[in-house]
């Protein structure tokens, strides 16, 4: 597991965990596999903006087995991740930390979605309460992931491209679907899930 920490911030009032591809970016088939390939939605800038200015801690929890398939190389994999969230601190948005798996599905890890390994990894870190958390993600994995660290999810079918299969999974609450992540972050019951009445 790979852990990236951001620069020291105000205390949170609530956190989000998000995936990355398909997310934050356009994913591609053959991988992300540098800068010049990593399209960043215009939509989740203005989101991650939002969750700066609202005080929400915006969480990173992504597979990367690019990494350990030789696809993608280590230098290249943290100047694009360098990059990323430069361009997203420049936009007004922040991240406070990323998780990365860089694990084959082959290889039996307990940190790669579903499993749950990231974000209870996450959760020891910064003390985040995952039951009062969502994680926005474009795969049942994603919500699988959350689902057994004890937190809920939301999905993002962009382009109306159908969210990958459950697999046999079905989580005991609704999964609500929406078009970008600007759309599915303004639904969030934030009154619900924040952890202080603060700014």
């Amino acid at each position: 597991m790979l852990i990236w920490t951001g620069l020291p911030q105000r205390y949170p009032r609530s956190y989000l965990f998000l995936d990355r591809d398909g997310i934050i970016n356009r994913d591609r088939p053959d991988y992300v596999k540098g800068w010049d390939e990593m399209e960043i939605f215009p939509d989740a800038l203005e989101a991650l903006r939002w969750l700066r200015e609202h005080s929400v801690g915006a969480v990173l929890i992504s597979n990367q087995s690019a990494l350990n398939r030789g696809i993608i190389s280590w230098e290249h994999f943290w100047e694009m991740h360098e990059k990323m969230v430069a361009g997203i601190r420049n936009a007004g948005g922040d991240l406070m930390a990323a998780f990365f798996c860089p694990h084959r599905p082959d290889e039996g890890c307990s940190c790669r979605k579903p499993a749950p390994g990231m974000i209870r990894a996450a959760s020891r870190l910064f003390g985040i309460p995952v039951d009062r958390c969502f994680m926005i993600g474009d795969r049942w994995t994603d919500v699988e992931a959350v689902a057994r660290a004890g937190g809920r999810a939301v999905l993002v079918e962009r382009d109306a491209a159908p969210v990958s299969s459950a697999r046999g999974f079905q989580p005991d609450w609704p999964v609500p679907t929406h078009p970008t992540l600007l759309e599915a972050v303004m639904a969030l019951p934030w009154q619900e899930i924040a952890l202080t009445d603060g700014a």
